[in-house]
C-alpha cells in the first residue's frame, strides 16, 4: 500500500482583511504546497456573500482544502499527500501567511512509510 498522510488543522485569530481575499489564498496554496514538496496542478475556489471562502488546490500527491469562517476569525485546512514531505507545514505556514495561530488536530499516516 502507498503512503497517504492526512492532516486536518484549524487556523484560529486570522487577519480578517487576509482571510477575505481570494488572490491572496489562493497564491499561500500554492506556496504551501511547494514548501511541502508538492505538486501543484490547479486551484478552485469560490467565495460566498457576504462573506467566506472555499479553495482546493489539487495536487499530483491529491489536495488541500481550506474553507474560512471570518465570524470565527478561523480557517479550516485539509491536507491529503501521498508525497514525501511533511504535509503538516503546510497548516502552519498558512496561518503565518494569514496572521494566525495553526493547530494541527490530526497527523496520520497511512499506508506504507
Amino acid at each position: 500500500m502507498s503512503r497517504m498522510q492526512a492532516v486536518i488543522g484549524i487556523i484560529r485569530d486570522c487577519n480578517l482583511e487576509k482571510m477575505e481575499d481570494i488572490e491572496l489564498i489562493e497564491e499561500t496554496l500554492g506556496k504551501s504546497a511547494k514548501l511541502a514538496g508538492l505538486t501543484l496542478l490547479k486551484t478552485i475556489s469560490h467565495k460566498f456573500t457576504p462573506q467566506g471562502m472555499t479553495a482546493v488546490t489539487l495536487l499530483a500527491e491529491s489536495h488541500i482544502a481550506i474553507h474560512t469562517y471570518p465570524d470565527e476569525n478561523s480557517i479550516f485546512v485539509e491536507v491529503m499527500s501521498c508525497g514525501h514531505g511533511d504535509a503538516k507545514r503546510i497548516p502552519e505556514y498558512i496561518g503565518d501567511a494569514l496572521d494566525g495561530v495553526a493547530e494541527v488536530v490530526l497527523d496520520t499516516v497511512i499506508g506504507d512509510e
